[in-house]
C-alpha cells in the first residue's frame, strides 16, 4: 500500500478486485468476512458457544468450497435451467 489516505486505498482495493473474476467474488466476499471476524475484538454478545459455532460452521464452508474448487461454474443460462429442473421435481414429488 502506497499511502493509508482511504479513497486511494479504495481505489487500490478496486483495481485489485477488478483482476478477480467474478464467478470467485463470492468466496472473496466470504474470505473478507472472516478476516474481519477475526481481528474483531468479541463483544460481550457473543458467547464463547456462538463463537465455537460460528468457527464449525465457517470451517464446514471451507470444506465445502474444497470440494468444488475445480468444478466449472454454471453459465447463468445454466444455472437457471438447473433452478427450473429442481423445482419440476419437487413439484412432482408433492
Amino acid at each position: 500500500m502506497s499511502t493509508n489516505s482511504p479513497t486511494i486505498f479504495a481505489e487500490e482495493l478496486a483495481n485489485e478486485l477488478d483482476k478477480i473474476p467474478e464467478q470467485y467474488w463470492s468466496n472473496l466476499l466470504q474470505i473478507i468476512r472472516l478476516f474481519r471476524e477475526s481481528v474483531t475484538p468479541v463483544t460481550e454478545t457473543q458467547s464463547p458457544d456462538s463463537l465455537i459455532i460460528e468457527a464449525i460452521e465457517d470451517l464446514g464452508l471451507v470444506h465445502a468450497m474444497q470440494e468444488v474448487k475445480h468444478e466449472t461454474p454454471l453459465s447463468l443460462q445454466e444455472a437457471l435451467a438447473e433452478m427450473e429442473r429442481e423445482r419440476n421435481l419437487s413439484l412432482l414429488s408433492t
